[in-house]
């Protein structure tokens, strides 16, 4: 389950919040009065387990078949 932060608590200890999420794998949810507004992951876990289109060449030919 991700960590909440608020806003404030991001702004005055960005440095330390960032080497959690970076080397420690965790997750951050960052709040403004009491409301979601971002998520504060690793490059790792946002793109593990999902399909980059920025290189297509990675793709099987078969997925462009119909």
């Amino acid at each position: 389950m991700a960590k909440v932060v608020s806003a404030m608590e991001v702004r005055q200890n960005f440095g330390n919040l960032l080497n959690q999420v970076a080397l420690k794998d965790e997750e951050l949810v960052i709040e403004r009065a009491g409301k979601p507004l971002a998520r504060l992951v690793s490059v790792h876990a946002a793109t593990s387990g999902k399909l980059d289109f920025r290189d297509i060449t990675k793709l099987p030919n078969q997925i462009w078949e119909e």
